[in-house]
């Protein structure tokens, strides 16, 4: 780290790839079950290399993801302000304003902010309550005494950036200090790059609010990474692969938040408020922030898991039936000997001469549009569109019998006239690449209602087998595991595609079948239909989480189903003050299984019709 840095640097330009992973499957015969790992101990270091999955083209604005439920009780937090670190940064007023936007993000959060600039006056704490530094580089080793032992006495700690990294007299010190406050075994600088890309996995309590895999772009500034094991916000490339300091390939944490042994908080990030490319990827890093003052602070959050029966992970296989039509029924075959769900994408004016498939490919799935002639849309005005896209919506109508809700838009692109024609002729999901920018659905608002883009960010056969010019199916194979592997990782969707023409063939389909078996090996993916998940995604969206302490000491979880949607299945993950075990939860005044986690409890809930409520009730035992 140089001496002196500006601290507002240019915002660098994004879109190039970074480099390598690991693989996290052995593949030997074609397909190899993936290991079984339990989510608090995933390895975000194991993810696994893609391939780029399309020319960028210009999104929609899709919508925020939902609020997590949290208590609106106020709390103390102290600030930390260290006057020898203002002079650190040429510009006066810089560390001043830093400090200012701490202070207001912790009122922000229901804090009542006092401040503090001395060893002695950490020490007066006692361990009681928040602490929160904000990118306090220049440190007397007191002070970074005071600041880890109130920590390690059961406080809670909010730390950024180079904490203790130069001495009092902001002299280079290493290092060492920054990984003695965040309790982590190393600490690196980043170093420049072309574009810094932090992707939030599922799973910890700073992903709260934030869907699974989102992507978030720095500008360039001196980013620090970490060593933590398990899901935590980590450096990544533009399409969600770990990229670790260099020369390393462990050191790849952005945020991390952990426990110290006496039960106290920390949360370190390793970059600075106000960093963020655009304004949406500072709203992303204030929300990351935000949740770490919640955490550190001990205040609950509760929010309705993202997949249903407890999975970690969801997956959808598709194939697009766009040539050799027949080829269809092999692979819906393979799903009916397995009993799982496939989302079929058909050339509609092209299948209408083959309805001895039609049956086959219903009794297996669902058929979705790629079209009525597979021409790009996207671009065209809406009124060329919407009668484009009814017609291929009443010819699927007419082959099948049944309504066709999806639309694999060709060349996988859509624009704003794309979402409304399809939602106002009956469709309600589109499956397209999204640039990466999240592991998750997306959710779009059009004058007709909701769409839901669920995302492919894996590669598939035409990757493969075109693209890359594979010409054995272990190929593929080892593509379809190593997308998995990095899509459960961080709690997404993972989308299996193939073409009747392309992997779709005979001799190729079984990987697909085999593909299956390793997720059903795992336990913990949920297989479902397109429609089955799009309609998930909004029915989770939509329904109410509210939670209220009671004064006896109780917390008080209420969940209502959206008015017109069920909600089956789904989970509550609750990130709770204390330890996770001292927690007992009782569903509508009953005792109920759970889960305890490393931040808290996961809570099964009871089937609700739509509208319908639950109440969760948690009573602390210690």
């Amino acid at each position: 780290m140089p001496p002196k840095r500006d601290p507002v640097p240019r915002a660098r330009s994004a879109g190039h790839w970074l480099g390598g992973l690991l693989l996290l499957g052995v593949l030997a015969a074609g397909v190899v079950a993936a290991g079984v790992m339990l989510w608090q101990n995933i390895d975000i270091q194991r993810l696994t290399r893609s391939a780029t999955l399309g020319e960028p083209h210009v999104f929609p604005k899709s919508l925020p993801p939902q609020e997590p439920a949290v208590i609106q009780a106020p709390y103390r937090a102290t600030l930390f302000v260290s006057r020898r670190s203002a002079v650190f940064f040429p510009d006066s007023l810089y560390y001043p304003n830093l400090v200012d936007q701490w202070a207001a993000l912790i009122a922000g959060t229901g804090g009542q902010v006092s401040r503090i600039s001395s060893a002695a006056s950490i020490e007066a704490l006692g361990g009681q309550g928040l602490l929160v530094a904000p990118s306090p580089v220049c440190l007397m080793q007191d002070e970074v005494t005071a600041l880890r032992d109130h920590a390690e006495r059961g406080g809670g700690l909010v730390l950024s950036w180079a904490a203790g990294a130069r001495d009092s007299t902001c002299e280079w010190v290493g290092w060492g200090r920054v990984a003695r406050l965040t309790g982590t075994s190393e600490v690196r600088e980043l170093g420049q790059r072309d574009a810094v890309y932090l992707t939030i996995p599922a799973g910890t309590p700073l992903s709260a609010g934030i869907d699974p895999g989102t992507r978030v772009e720095l500008r360039y500034e001196s980013q620090l990474a970490g060593v933590t094991a398990g899901p935590r916000p980590y450096w990544s490339d533009w399409a969600l692969n770990s990229a670790p300091a260099a020369d390393t390939r462990d050191v790849n944490a952005a945020a991390i938040a952990a426990w110290t042994d006496n039960g106290g908080r920390i949360v370190w990030l390793g970059f600075r408020l106000g960093h963020g490319a655009t304004p949406e990827d500072d709203q992303r890093i204030t929300r990351l922030a935000a949740n770490g003052l919640r955490w550190a602070a001990e205040l609950p959050v509760a929010q309705i898991a993202n997949w249903p029966g407890g999975a970690r992970s969801a997956l959808l296989v598709t194939q697009d039936v766009e040539a050799k039509f027949e080829n269809a029924a092999f692979l819906a075959n393979i799903a009916r000997r397995r009993n799982v769900p496939v989302t079929f994408f058909v050339v509609s004016r092209m299948v209408l001469d083959y309805p001895r498939i039609a049956d086959s490919l219903t009794s297996a799935g669902e058929v979705g549009s790629q079209t009525t002639d597979h021409t790009l849309v996207a671009g065209l005005g809406y009124n060329e569109q919407r009668p484009h896209l009814e017609r291929s919506w009443n010819e699927i109508r007419r082959w099948t019998g049944d309504t066709a809700y999806g639309l694999h838009p060709p060349e996988e692109r859509f624009d704003e006239n794309t979402l409304r024609a399809w939602r106002e002729v009956g469709g309600t999901y589109l499956v397209a690449v999204n640039e990466s920018r999240t592991a998750a659905p997306e959710v779009f608002e059009t004058p007709a209602g909701q769409v839901v883009l669920l995302p492919r960010i894996i590669k598939d056969d035409y990757n493969v087998f075109v693209q890359e010019s594979a010409l054995r199916s272990v190929r593929l194979t080892e593509a379809y595991l190593q997308g998995m592997s990095k899509v459960r990782a961080i709690g997404g969707l993972a989308v299996v595609s193939t073409r009747t023409q392309v992997g779709g063939e005979p001799g190729r389909v079984r990987v697909v079948g085999g593909v299956i078996d390793s997720a059903r090996s795992t336990g913990d993916w949920w297989i479902a239909a397109g429609r089955d998940i799009s309609d998930w995604w909004l029915a989770r969206r939509d329904a109410n989480v509210d939670m209220q302490s009671t004064p006896d000491g109780l917390l008080r979880v209420r969940v209502t189903a959206p008015v017109n949607h069920s909600l089956s299945q789904a989970w509550l993950n609750l990130d709770l003050s204390g330890y996770p075990e001292d927690w007992t939860p009782l569903a509508d005044g009953q005792p109920t299984r759970h889960v305890v986690t490393e931040w808290g409890l996961r809570v099964p809930l009871v089937d609700l019709a739509p509208g319908a409520t639950t109440v969760i009730t948690l009573r602390r035992t210690d």
